[in-house]
């Protein structure tokens, strides 16, 4: 009898969730509209991390005006809101962050950004450069859908709307770390949580890569300390210049002839150089910032000590003084998709993309602090294509030039919406 029961409760959520589904097509025009429109107006309006105050009220005055219970003021200033679904069933937690990258836009799109901040010392333009804008946007629209359908939704559904993903200013903490630390999950108690990145893909496709999909990110710093001089005397310096190209040349052969990486990839990058405020002198100082990228945790210890031997080489061969730091700014761990979700709910992603989907079996050096969230519960993260109709190559993500194709949005949000519904049962 028990196993009637249970078989007749599976059958009526599998009527619901069609019935939904349906009604989602039905409304999915005027909703997507309604989404664009968000997604303009944030795109316009970015902010950098921790700085995110228009982004946040503007989510939370959205969210309170569909009826749901909202947090405010999380790390900064992240946003929760809670779904109290009609039926019993489990706490599935939807995340989307909010923030903007010091670039300046160079689109030439109508609704291009033309905010301007300081950052690291130096006044930049703002961009939402890595797609956040439809990543807030789509879940706006998402939080619409099913507050307005609550009663037939299985469980709860957690909507995180998350600061600094893109690493907290120097010397503040920030992102999915702070606000775990502050309690957000002992609070809403979620049993999985998905997430989704736009990205420079197909029109509309939805790829996911099973178990290590994005690697561990951190940041390093190498400063240098020479003596100044006269551009005219060179031999009375220490020049930190010539320092720095040296470093700059070694640590690209970290990757490249100075450890194995057959069965672990992994990436050294230089990001900022700074050095000198005229042409004929010699500075004392000069710096060196970037990131490193690793899969395995022994080769990252690897990279750090290959760092910290070149940057002691050049000092002993130049008289400079040297200093290294890493996880500057902190550290993100490997994004990992729970392998069971993967299985159990692409053919969730391929219905709700109408096929649009593929399975991506090489992991990306990209990194996510996404990561945190799916440390803690069983975690599913997927990328949107987001390029024109028939556009295989474009500028990416943290491009002046990264343009979001309004038209694939559609597919982002229908996948969100079809996980909640089918999680429960399947």
């Amino acid at each position: 009898m028990k196993k009637l029961s249970v078989f007749f409760t599976l059958l009526l959520s599998s009527f619901v969730s069609a019935d939904l589904k349906q009604d989602l097509e039905e409304q999915l025009d005027p909703l997507m509209t309604k989404v664009i429109a968000w997604r303009h107006n944030l795109h316009q309006n970015p902010e950098l991390s921790n700085r995110e105050y228009k982004t946040s009220k503007k989510v939370a005055a959205h969210l309170r005006s569909l009826g749901i219970k909202v947090e405010t003021k999380i790390a900064y200033t992240g946003v929760v809101g809670l779904i109290e679904g009609g039926l019993p069933g489990p706490t599935i937690a939807l995340r989307a962050d909010m923030d903007a990258l010091p670039v300046e836009e160079k689109t030439g799109l109508p609704f291009a950004s033309k905010e301007r901040a300081t950052y690291l010392g130096q006044s930049v333009g703002v961009m939402h450069a890595c797609g956040h804008d439809a990543h807030v946007a789509i879940l706006m629209g998402v939080a619409e859908f099913l507050a307005k359908n609550k009663e037939n939704i299985e469980g709860n559904v957690m909507l995180i709307f998350q600061p600094a993903e893109e690493g907290p200013p120097e010397g503040e903490n920030g992102g999915a770390k702070m606000m775990l630390e502050e309690g957000i999950f002992e609070r809403y108690n979620p049993e999985v949580i998905f997430g989704l990145h736009v990205g420079n893909g197909p029109h509309g496709y939805v790829g996911l890569t099973p178990g290590p999909a994005m690697a561990a990110a951190s940041a390093y710093r190498i400063k240098i300390k020479g003596v100044q001089a006269h551009g005219s005397r060179p031999w009375d310096s220490i020049d930190p210049i010539m320092a720095t190209s040296q470093i700059i040349e070694a640590l690209n052969t970290i990757v490249s002839r100075r450890i194995n990486i057959i069965n672990n990839p992994a990436v050294v990058s230089v990001g900022i150089v700074k050095a000198g405020t005229r042409n004929n002198i010699i500075p004392e100082d000069s710096e060196i910032m970037g990131t490193i990228r690793t899969f395995d945790p022994k080769l990252r210890a690897q990279v750090y000590d290959e760092i910290r031997q070149i940057a002691a080489g050049v000092a002993v061969g130049t008289g400079a003084e040297i200093d290294v730091e890493f996880d500057v700014g902190g550290f993100y761990p490997v994004t990992f998709n729970n392998e069971d979700l993967v299985e159990r709910l692409s053919p969730t992603l391929k219905e709700a993309t109408n096929n649009k989907f593929y399975i991506n079996n090489s992991p990306s050096t990209g990194a996510e602090d996404f990561s945190f969230f799916s440390q803690e519960i069983p975690g599913m993260y997927f990328w949107l294509g987001v390029n024109a109709p028939g556009v295989m190559k474009a500028p990416g993500n943290h491009s002046p030039y990264f343009v979001v194709d309004d038209g694939a949005l559609d597919e982002g949000l229908k996948s969100l919406i079809y996980l909640v519904l089918d999680y429960p049962n399947k």
